[in-house]
């Protein structure tokens, strides 16, 4: 009998067929980010844009940011819904 070692922070074991989660940083501040920068909506609200949306950042202010999502038009979105895709 053969044992089998993981790594323990990975949240799931992979296998065949599954796709890889994409990594994200997520934005904390206004500082974290500047104007024509590419960032992604994670929101679920109702009435606002739709989840993944890309689009980029034409002002930061303190709380939020003005964010143009191209035909949906440019929202008010706080940065905790806002993340930057990295490299995977």
């Amino acid at each position: 009998m053969t044992s089998m070692t993981r790594n323990s922070s990975a949240p799931q074991i992979p296998m065949p067929g599954m796709p890889r989660q994409r990594a994200f940083k997520r934005v904390l501040s206004s500082g974290s980010v500047a104007p024509g920068q590419l960032v992604e909506y994670h929101g679920r609200i109702s009435g606002g844009p739709r989840f993944g949306l890309k689009g980029k950042i034409v002002q930061t202010r303190p709380r939020h940011a003005v964010v143009d999502l191209g035909t949906e038009g440019a929202w008010n979105i706080p940065y905790y819904f806002l993340t930057v895709p990295t490299a995977a």
